[in-house]
């Protein structure tokens, strides 16, 4: 798993000419957390980058509101999951202005939790050089999972082993 990891984190600064984690567009970062029948994630969003992808649609929109018509979660047989915008606060990583969301995934009654397919292009359907990278909680470490960029906007999730 550390092969695939590092596999990833070259490739996403060789999309980025060698500067994934410290270009002046930063990426957004959502960190998933499995728990029996849901999904926890902590989005961090930059507010630059939200400012480009909501300038074209509806100032009055809530935040929260744009981010549901733009993010989605389903089985991997392709059923729907419920998701929730529970909460979204302003917070600053490496010097950069972000919002962060609390977002619960709710798998379909009978589904497992552990293997879904995340939907995101809240920011990749117009900031196409932007990278959401996503990053599995498994007890008190971080996975990487995987990331999109545009024109990906579907990325298979399967939870991190436990150890």
């Amino acid at each position: 798993m550390k092969a695939r990891a590092a596999s990833m984190l070259a490739l996403l600064c060789a999309a980025n000419g060698g500067m994934a984690l410290a270009h002046s567009a930063p990426n957004s970062f959502v960190k998933l957390s499995f728990l029996a029948q849901s999904v926890r994630a902590e989005m961090l969003v930059p507010e630059s980058e939200l400012a480009i992808a909501t300038a074209a649609e509806d100032a009055s929109e809530p935040v929260a509101a744009y981010l549901l018509r733009h993010l989605a979660a389903q089985t991997p047989q392709g059923l729907a999951w419920k998701v929730e915008v529970r909460s979204l606060s302003h917070t600053t990583y490496l010097e950069h202005a972000y919002l962060s969301a609390q977002v619960e995934f709710t798998a379909p009654a009978g589904a497992s939790a552990g293997a879904f397919v995340l939907i995101d292009d809240a920011i990749t359907h117009e900031v196409r050089n932007h990278v959401v990278v996503v990053l599995g909680r498994d007890a008190a470490k971080l996975e990487l999972l995987g990331a999109l960029q545009y024109p990906a906007r579907r990325l298979a999730i399967q939870r991190p082993a436990q150890q």
